[in-house]
Order: C-alpha cells, then sequence, then structure tokens
C-alpha cells in the first residue's frame, strides 16, 4: 500500500492513467483518503528500487511513501457485511449513500480505519498494522448475532 499526495490540479484519473503507464504489473487501483491524496493497493510487494523508479517517473504533481509495512488490508464479504459494519461504523453503507467504489476513513468500534466499498455484499477494510488483530476481534464479536 502506497500513499499518494498530489498538488491542487491533481485528480484521480490522471493518477490513474500515469500509475497504469509507469508501472502496469501494480495495476491502478487507487483508494481516495483526502482531497489530492489517495492510497494505491495491491497484493504484489514492491521491492524499494522499483519505488524508487516509479517515483522517479511519476510526474512532479504526485509524491509517493510506502506504507505497506505500517498498514494491513482486510476484505469482509457476505449477505451480512453492510449489516455488520453498520453496527460498529458512522457511514451509511446503504448502497444508494454508499456505492462500490466509494471510500471513506472512520471508526469501525474504537478503531480508525479507511473503508471501501469493493462490491454490493463485500468492503476492503485499510487498517494500521498495529490495530489489525483488534479491529478483526471487534468483527467477530459484532458479527455473533448473525451466526
Amino acid at each position: 500500500m502506497i500513499h499518494v499526495l498530489g498538488d491542487a490540479k491533481s485528480d484521480e484519473a490522471a493518477l490513474k492513467k500515469v500509475l497504469a503507464k509507469i508501472a502496469p504489473e501494480h495495476g491502478a487501483d487507487v483508494r481516495k483518503s483526502a482531497p489530492n491524496q489517495w492510497f494505491w493497493v495491491g497484493d504484489a510487494d514492491v521491492s524499494s528500487d522499483r519505488l524508487a523508479e516509479i517515483q522517479a517517473a511519476l510526474p512532479s504533481q504526485f509524491a509517493l511513501a510506502d506504507q505497506t509495512h505500517g498498514r494491513v488490508r482486510m476484505r469482509l464479504s457476505g449477505v451480512s457485511s453492510r449489516t455488520v459494519l453498520a453496527k460498529g461504523t458512522m457511514v451509511d453503507l446503504s448502497i444508494d449513500q454508499y456505492a462500490i467504489g466509494q471510500s471513506a476513513m472512520t471508526q469501525i468500534g474504537h478503531i480508525g480505519a479507511m473503508i471501501t466499498r469493493i462490491d454490493y455484499d463485500s468492503f476492503e477494510l485499510i487498517v494500521l498494522r498495529s490495530f489489525a488483530a483488534s479491529l478483526w476481534d471487534e468483527l467477530h464479536h459484532m458479527a455473533a448475532e448473525f451466526r
């Protein structure tokens, strides 16, 4: 997971186009985290050397910060996933309010996380590594009534 910062003229479409051109092997799957800030997510490890090559090839409006080792990406899927998450988050997860591809920073229980809807009944959670086990336990606790 790589944090990408852009200047005031940056937008997600421009970032995706650039990433697809200079690093097609890693895809262009980005999650908006704040204005002009995104997480570039993927499952493949990016070496320090490759990251330096990508940074050198990026237009000057973008900057990268590797956060692979500081964050964990989790997926929660299934018919009860929205209901379970709704018990502990401050985001309205109904499909008409929170479309596929939409991301937001929120609290899940007492833990800060970025939540992205990746399919109708599937969500991606990005959390600081030190809170991942606690979040997993919290999700299990919230899901207990649906078993």
